[in-house]
C-alpha cells in the first residue's frame, strides 16, 4: 500500500473577536412578563407607574423576562435576603423590598450586567439612583421603591458585557468540510459526501431492506456516483466496509455485513464496470459500533457500510 504525505500549508490560527458590550431590551414578545411590572397593549409593553417594593422572586422574574439568569455562584455577591443557594438551586427571597440604589446594582451585576459612566449619565427619570462625578458612578444609599417604569430606565442604561470569542481557523486537508482536528477520515477524495465525522458512509437502511443484502434499482445513481468517483481518481482503490448493528448474534451480523459490502461491490463490477482490482469488500459485523445500540437512532447508525480510499 503506497503512503502519500499530504503537506498542509495553512496553519490553525485562533483568533480573538470581540462582540460589543449590548444593551438589553424586554420584547413585547416575552411571555413572561410579571403582571406587577408591566403588560403588552398595541405590541409595545406598558410599565406600571406606581412604586413599588418589589420582592426579590418578583425582581428576578423580571429579569428572566429580559433573557437574565443569576448563577448559583453569583448568588454569594446579593445583598442579605435576595438570594441563597439550596442543593445548587438559587432560591429567592419572597418579601417586598424597597433596595437602595447601590444594592439594586449588585443584584443587577449579579446576572451579568454592567453599567458604564456613559450610561449612568443618562438614567432620567429614576430619582436618586446614581450620578456620575468625575467619570465615576456614585450611587444613592437611600432605600427607595422604583415604579416599574422607574427600574425599566435603570435597566435600559445597563449593557451585557463584551464578549471575546475565540474561533479557531479550520483546516481541511482533504476539502471534506470537516476540520482535520475532528476529522477521523482525513484522506477522502475530492467530490464524496461526507458524515459528521469526515467519513465517506452508505447508511445500509438506504440500501438494504431489513435482513437483506439486495441493492435496489433505486439506489443505482448511488452506485453510478461511486463509479465517478473512481473514474476521477484512477490511481485509487476503495475498501467497502461493511458493518451491523448489536441485533443477532456476532456470527450472523459477520455474515450480513460481508454480504452487504460484497453487493455493493458486485453492483460496482456488473452495472458500472469497475474493475474487481479496485474493490475490496470486508465486513466487520458488529465490532466498530460509531453510536450507542441502545437506541433506534443509534443502531441505524451503525448499520452501515463505509468506504475508505485507498492511495
Amino acid at each position: 500500500m503506497k503512503k502519500i504525505i499530504i503537506m498542509v500549508m495553512s496553519v490553525a490560527v485562533a483568533l480573538a473577536v470581540a462582540l460589543p458590550a449590548s444593551a438589553i431590551e424586554l420584547s413585547p414578545d416575552a411571555a413572561n412578563i410579571p403582571s406587577v411590572f408591566g403588560s403588552v397593549a398595541d405590541g409595545e409593553v406598558v410599565y406600571k407607574g406606581k412604586s413599588t417594593g418589589f420582592s426579590p422572586a418578583t425582581i428576578n422574574d423580571i429579569l428572566a423576562a429580559y433573557g437574565l439568569e443569576m448563577s448559583p455562584e453569583a448568588a454569594a455577591d446579593v445583598p442579605a435576603g435576595y438570594a441563597k443557594v439550596v442543593d445548587d438551586t438559587v432560591v429567592f427571597g419572597d418579601k417586598s423590598t424597597a433596595y437602595t440604589p447601590e444594592d439594586y446594582h449588585r443584584i443587577f451585576t449579579a446576572y451579568g450586567l454592567e453599567l458604564s459612566p456613559e450610561d449612568a449619565a443618562a438614567i432620567q427619570g429614576a430619582t436618586n439612583y446614581c450620578k456620575v462625578v468625575d467619570g465615576e458612578i456614585i450611587f444613592g444609599d437611600k432605600s427607595t421603591a422604583y415604579s416599574a417604569a422607574e427600574l425599566s430606565q435603570i435597566l435600559a442604561a445597563y449593557k451585557l458585557p463584551e464578549v471575546i470569542v475565540m474561533e479557531t481557523e479550520c483546516v481541511d486537508a482533504d476539502g471534506d468540510t470537516v476540520c482535520d482536528e475532528v476529522d477521523v477520515c482525513n484522506n477522502t477524495p475530492k467530490g464524496v459526501e461526507v458524515d459528521e465525522r469526515g467519513c465517506w458512509v452508505l447508511e445500509q437502511t438506504y440500501l438494504f431492506d431489513f435482513d437483506k443484502a439486495e441493492v435496489k434499482p433505486e439506489f443505482y445513481p448511488l452506485m453510478d456516483r461511486i463509479a465517478g468517483i473512481l473514474d476521477n481518481n484512477p490511481t485509487m482503490t476503495l475498501q467497502l466496509e461493511g458493518h451491523t448493528d448489536s441485533i443477532g448474534t456476532e456470527a450472523y451480523n459477520q455474515g450480513l455485513s460481508e454480504r452487504r459490502a460484497n453487493a455493493i461491490k458486485n453492483a460496482l463490477m456488473e452495472r458500472n464496470g469497475v474493475s474487481a482490482d479496485r474493490i475490496n469488500a470486508v465486513g466487520f459485523g458488529e465490532e466498530k459500533p460509531i453510536a450507542t445500540n441502545e437506541t433506534a437512532e443509534g443502531r441505524q447508525l451503525n448499520r452501515r457500510v463505509e468506504l475508505t480510499p485507498i492511495w
